[in-house]
């Protein structure tokens, strides 16, 4: 019976179970520490970052959100998935690659053809056919 006691008293050193070999280091929020006011639903870049490979929202315990930012944060990564900034699905994540990197809809430029070369183009084909 004294073995047993001696065990428990060298395994309870400083109060702690296990030694105290690893430490948990308190993460705090980063909105809290950069003093956001509003989380934006339209920086798909920032909130990429709170998003699993799954496609879920990740949790307080995981990312170090206080709550307050946490519901913010919930709620601007659900606007952003309505109107198809982020995806819903994992299944897009695989698909499209990483979400952030696409940029958003305005930075994408389509090219328009010019008139010129319309006129050039309906050309050619009866030029073809009159051969």
């Amino acid at each position: 019976m004294a073995g047993r006691t001696a065990t428990k008293q060298r395994a309870r050193a400083n109060g702690r179970w296990g030694g105290g070999r690893y430490t948990v280091k308190r993460r705090v929020c980063s909105f809290c520490v950069n003093q956001v006011k509003e989380i934006d639903y339209k920086n798909t870049s920032l909130l990429s970052g709170y998003i699993s490979d799954r496609g879920k929202i990740e949790s307080r315990r995981r990312t170090g959100t206080c709550a307050k930012h946490q519901r913010a944060l919930a709620l601007a990564i659900k606007r952003a998935r309505h109107i198809a900034l982020l995806p819903y699905a994992p299944e897009h994540i695989h698909r499209m690659g990483n979400v952030a990197s696409l940029g958003t809809p305005s930075s994408v430029e389509v090219e328009k053809p010019n008139a010129e070369e319309k006129s050039s183009a309906a050309d050619s084909p009866t030029e073809e056919t009159n051969k």
